[in-house]
């Protein structure tokens, strides 16, 4: 009997702390956004999606670079080496994002995924406009040759 009373009572302390562990995290994800808001254009909240993990992340745009950080990493992407921004409903995976917005960034030899709130995509669309790789011109001359 007291052996399943300690049980119990270990199972409701890791619940705790799981809990508190969760509140505090999310608590340093806005530590992270006012650091950032007085240097950028926008800054908000997200999941950085690493194939089948997703971290809560803070993010923030300046006119050259997109940051993405949390407690455990601290990342940045230089926006001119960014050749497609596109805004989706599901993951490069095919998984669907119910009531959010996957933001994806690729580069020449990446592709980086960020889950989105739906009520941040517009602001996110007017910072970060959707953009296509520009396919080189070909002179016809040249083709025919």
């Amino acid at each position: 009997m007291v052996a399943l009373f300690f049980l119990a009572a270990g199972v409701a302390v890791a619940f705790l702390a799981w809990n508190l562990y969760r509140r505090f995290g999310t608590d340093q994800i806005a530590v992270f956004n006012e650091r950032r808001r007085g240097s950028s254009l926008m800054v908000g909240r997200g999941e950085f999606v690493d194939g089948n993990r997703h971290l809560d992340v803070a993010l923030a745009v300046t006119p050259s670079e997109l940051f993405y950080e949390n407690a455990a990493m601290q990342a940045s992407l230089d926006l001119q080496w960014v050749r497609e921004i596109e805004y989706d409903t599901e993951l490069g995976t095919g998984a669907a994002v119910p009531g959010a917005k996957v933001l994806r960034l690729r580069s020449d030899s990446q592709t980086f995924e960020f889950v989105l709130p739906d009520e941040t995509v517009a602001r996110w669309h007017m910072m970060l406009p959707p953009r296509r790789p520009i396919p080189a011109l070909v002179p016809q001359a040249a083709a025919a040759r």
